[in-house]
């Protein structure tokens, strides 16, 4: 008996990029450019023969096999799809023009009836790096729902007996942002989402599917508790803050540098007047004093500066020990007054800061990068801070009574 191969075709696309050629390459030759612009998060380097795994916001996960790297002119891989299995041959090659680079993407193997798929899926994102390049905005953000809070943790029974909560699963919030779909569906700090859309909240996953399903403007059921009530209402998806593309990296340091003045000023008025008792006061069994808050903000920056200098280098590293027990005990106990930690903690911001200006001008002149940049050290870390800010409010009201011996 024979057996007859499937039929497979070629899927050839092309795209014309008002950008210079070495600037495009680097998109498509190493981990940082791929995620400036494809995919969420991954791993890997870009090398012959090296693999590198990518997230993709509404399609799971992919792998490419790379085989072979032409500087500015082709790259090859294979192409897996890791949610199903499936795989094909990748080549994308590059020319200059006098409007730009014309790309061209051509996928071999594909059956019949994955042709208008594959097409779509490299039509979508070649048109976000255009447009990235060209407008400085990026349509992955343009379209991406934002719930407008910061979220405490993931609800698990557990969790819920040692925070006195009613649900037993969900995400209990920090704090929710004025003016966004959370505080308008009634929303607050410490209420407990459960449901979105129908569909229970138990993991990170439920919420990336959900996302994957609606878009800004959409209006969605929500069930959330407040104390022991269980509430629902409607929220209506607002849309991600996109920040404007900076100038140059002196513009997005400065800004940054300013952040930090706020920010500092705030915490300072917080810690007016505490004593050094109250700084130790520990909320709960498992729950950070204010020095231990302190002290993760300062692994932060520091995580913050690894990753900045991974990301200048193109092959970025997401090495996060600011949860760290051993990284919060250690600094603690080098730093081991509130005094010194804010000292070092002011260090690092500046040590942050100052890394910015010495950003190199070809990470400069790419838009996918500084778009990149603008979003790490405004949006995200203002995110962070606010929750941290909250937490060492709270820690600090609950210490009020706390005396020296």
């Amino acid at each position: 008996m024979t057996t007859q191969a499937a039929p497979t075709q070629a899927l050839k696309l092309s795209v014309q990029i008002d950008a210079q050629i070495n600037q495009i390459y680097h998109c498509f030759s190493t981990l940082s450019g791929w995620l400036d612009w494809f995919a969420e998060k991954g791993f890997g380097y870009v090398a012959p023969d090296s693999v590198m795994e990518l997230h993709l916001h509404k399609t799971g996960k992919v792998a490419f096999h790379f085989l072979s790297l032409e500087k500015n002119v082709r790259v090859r891989f294979r192409f897996v799809n890791l949610t199903i299995l499936e795989s094909n041959d990748v080549e994308i090659s590059f020319e200059e023009t006098a409007q730009g680079v014309q790309i061209l993407v051509t996928e071999e193997g594909l059956p019949p009836e994955k042709q208008e798929e594959y097409q779509s899926f490299w039509e979508t994102r070649l048109n976000a790096l255009k447009a990235i390049f060209e407008t400085g905005r990026d349509p992955r953000l343009w379209e991406r729902p934002f719930l407008g809070i910061t979220v405490e943790d993931w609800v698990t029974p557990e969790y819920a007996a040692e925070h006195g909560l009613t649900a037993k699963y969900g995400l209990h919030l920090s704090d929710v942002f004025e003016g966004r779909g959370a505080e308008s569906a009634g929303l607050r700090k410490n209420d407990v989402i459960v449901s979105l859309a129908g569909q229970q909240l138990e993991n990170y996953d439920d919420l990336q599917n959900l996302f994957a399903q609606y878009h800004a403007g959409d209006t969605v059921d929500i069930s959330f508790y407040h104390g022991e009530e269980l509430k629902q209402s409607r929220l209506t998806l607002s849309a991600y803050p996109v920040p404007e593309v900076p100038a140059n990296a002196q513009d997005l340091a400065e800004k940054l540098e300013r952040f930090y003045k706020q920010l500092n000023k705030a915490v300072e008025q917080l810690l007016e007047g505490k004593l050094e008792a109250q700084m130790e006061y520990r909320p709960a069994a498992r729950e950070w004093n204010a020095r231990e808050i302190i002290a993760h903000l300062i692994a932060y920056e520091s995580d913050s500066f690894t990753w900045l200098n991974s990301y200048i280098a193109g092959q970025e590293a997401h090495i996060y020990t600011a949860n760290n027990p051993a990284t919060i005990k250690t600094l603690t106990a080098v730093y081991p007054t509130m005094d010194a930690l804010l000292k070092r903690f002011r260090q690092s911001q500046q040590e942050l800061v100052t890394l910015l200006t010495e950003v190199p001008s070809e990470v400069v002149n790419r838009k996918t990068s500084m778009l990149r940049l603008a979003l790490s050290y405004s949006i995200t870390i203002g995110m962070h801070y606010k929750e941290h800010l909250n937490q060492l409010k709270q820690t600090l009201e609950a210490a009020a009574d706390v005396r020296g011996s």
